[in-house]
């Protein structure tokens, strides 16, 4: 395998193994920004932990191309497996309503 294989999951293939979090940062536009300069293709959001809308009425994936990344929803945060599975759910739930 050299650094120009692509990496295959499922019926998705990528040119980067880098998956990059969309949390810790300062500001969405910080968060954008970093994104856009890692390469990377995949990016995982923590559904649990994500607000859905911040208190200007913005969301996260506002400042996610959701055409440019696959996002991976994570469940951290989750403190059991019925929670996890809940979070788990709900992350489908909402990347299926977008596409």
């Amino acid at each position: 395998m050299t650094a120009e294989t692509p990496l295959v999951v499922g019926s998705h293939t990528f040119t980067s193994r880098l998956i990059v979090g969309t949390g810790k940062y300062a500001t969405y536009d910080e968060m954008r920004e970093c994104l856009e300069l890692s390469g990377a293709e995949v990016i995982t959001v923590a559904v649990r932990r994500e607000r859905l809308i911040d208190r200007d009425g913005r969301s996260i994936l506002d400042f996610i191309d959701l055409s440019r990344y696959t996002i991976l929803p994570n469940t951290a945060g989750c403190f059991n497996a019925e929670d996890a599975v809940r979070v788990a759910r709900l992350g489908r739930e909402i990347l299926e309503g977008l596409g």
